[in-house]
């Protein structure tokens, strides 16, 4: 929920930020890995996708319990479980902007979504 001037309104946010086209939130550089760490602070799942590239998952944390994948897999989608930490291997190899975002719809629509730049 977020406190608007018209009063409360639901809203799904990444990093405390609604989506906006115009920012760019992120940079990476094109064939760099890189170590992302998604953290759910929600009361509810959020599915985890990123645009032009795959992903291993490398680790699942809650209540400071640390665990492995059964098996390193690429994926574009990953479940973040409420209250969980998922840390993630990717590497973007084409430049430009793409977008990340969480996969349930409703949510993207509602501003969880951001833009990722990858540069050359």
């Amino acid at each position: 929920m977020a406190m608007k001037p018209t009063g409360m309104e639901m809203g799904f946010l990444i990093n405390g930020k609604a989506f906006d086209m115009g920012r760019v939130d992120f940079v990476a550089r094109a064939g760099e890995i890189e170590l992302w760490e998604i953290v759910n602070q929600a009361d509810m799942d959020h599915p985890f996708h990123v645009h032009g590239t795959q992903f291993q998952v490398v680790e699942h944390e809650r209540d400071g319990a640390v665990s492995k994948p059964p098996y390193l897999a690429w994926k574009d989608t990953v479940n973040v479980a409420r209250g969980e930490t998922v840390r993630l291997l990717l590497r973007q190899d084409r430049p430009g902007q793409r977008m990340y975002h969480c996969h349930i719809l409703e949510h993207e629509q509602l501003g969880m979504m951001g833009v990722l730049d990858v540069m050359a």
